[in-house]
């Protein structure tokens, strides 16, 4: 009997100090998640109030609105990324130089930002390709050695790929024309 009493007391002293540690245990838990929740609304409270409440929160950046000429607002409207199309093989045309016959080697890339204009360029490639060609044929070699007149060319060049384009399609898509190589022999 008296080990029956010995390990009955020994089972309640136990199951007393199991509450205590489990309070304890709890009471660390519900502070450390207490001081958990508290970081975050800290860190997160500000940039929350920004997006949310932006002209009631303070040191936030007001929101960006662009104004047009006649100084109304406009909406911004946001572009896609630009997708490239380059063209293979690059161009080579023939030029006169006082007599002689040179070459100028020029790789090309349209920029577009969407994927059906980009189809559309590949579907037209035989006219622009010609038509560019017989651009740069006719160039002389002394205005293809300035910056300038390179610059004057490119921007005639997507004129050129725009017109056909609208011609085409109804819509000139091609926003940019870029000269990757360009090489004069």
């Amino acid at each position: 009997m008296a080990t029956e009493e010995t390990q009955a007391a020994t089972a309640g002293e136990t199951a007393a100090a199991g509450k205590g540690s489990g309070g304890l245990v709890k009471t660390i838990g519900i502070g450390a998640g207490l001081f958990v929740m508290m970081l975050i609304t800290q860190l997160a409270g500000p940039i929350i109030g920004c997006k949310l409440l932006y002209s009631m929160t303070p040191n936030c950046p007001a929101p960006k609105i662009a104004v047009g000429a006649d100084g109304k607002p406009q909406k911004v409207v946001k572009k896609a990324p630009p997708q490239y199309l380059a063209f293979d093989p690059p161009l080579v045309a023939s030029l006169d130089d006082k007599g002689t016959i040179r070459f100028l080697q020029v790789t090309v890339e349209l920029m577009a930002r969407d994927e059906k204009v980009i189809t559309a360029v590949e579907a037209h490639m035989p006219v622009i390709r010609n038509n560019l060609l017989m651009m740069f044929g006719g160039q002389s070699v002394s205005s293809l050695t300035n910056r300038e007149e390179k610059e004057a060319l490119r921007k005639q060049a997507l004129a050129e790929v725009q017109k056909i384009m609208k011609a085409n399609t109804g819509e000139p898509g091609v926003e940019d024309l870029y000269f990757t190589s360009f090489v004069v022999q």
